[in-house]
């Protein structure tokens, strides 16, 4: 089925990462408690995973969200689970990426640009930036409004 649209609808799904800042404040609470956990965030697509769902200048989408992470050196995106599928993709440097078992152990691998991690739902996965630079990375959920996740550590619980 083909719809009709406007032009302002068109360019309502327009974004461009160049006009759009990056925002540190969704992953505010982990750094308070350990600075390697600090990432920014710019949104591009569907709500955030802290349960702010409507932010202006964001497309919003039923089945899917996606935004561009900022990860510092020596940052960590800690082991986390979702109720859905998570996709990280990177766009620029290198990251460690990990799948955890319940026992701890982990599969890691080191990502390099253009290369992807996908996570299935329920399966705690992680990042770190092992580099001295920053690191760019596309995130992809499979929800619209994902849930708060869930993290190994239970200190990061609700954050």
């Amino acid at each position: 089925m083909v719809g009709d649209f406007t032009s302002q609808e068109f360019h309502d799904h327009i974004q461009r990462h160049s006009s759009k800042e990056l925002d540190w404040e969704p992953f505010e609470k982990q750094a308070s408690l350990d600075e390697q956990y600090r990432r920014g965030h710019v949104r591009m697509v569907g709500a955030s995973i802290t349960g702010k769902h409507f932010e202006p200048g964001t497309i919003t989408a039923n089945h899917f969200t996606l935004s561009v992470m900022t990860m510092p050196s020596g940052a960590v995106a800690p082991s986390h689970a979702h109720e859905v599928e998570e996709v990280f993709f990177v766009l620029k440097g290198e990251i460690t990426a990990w799948w955890e078992r319940q026992d701890g152990s982990r599969e890691e691998t080191v990502l390099n640009e253009k290369e992807m991690i996908f996570a299935p739902a329920g399966v705690m996965h992680g990042l770190l930036n092992h580099t001295d630079d920053d690191v760019e990375v596309q995130v992809i959920i499979g929800v619209g409004k994902p849930e708060k996740p869930t993290y190994l550590d239970g200190t990061l619980a609700g954050s």
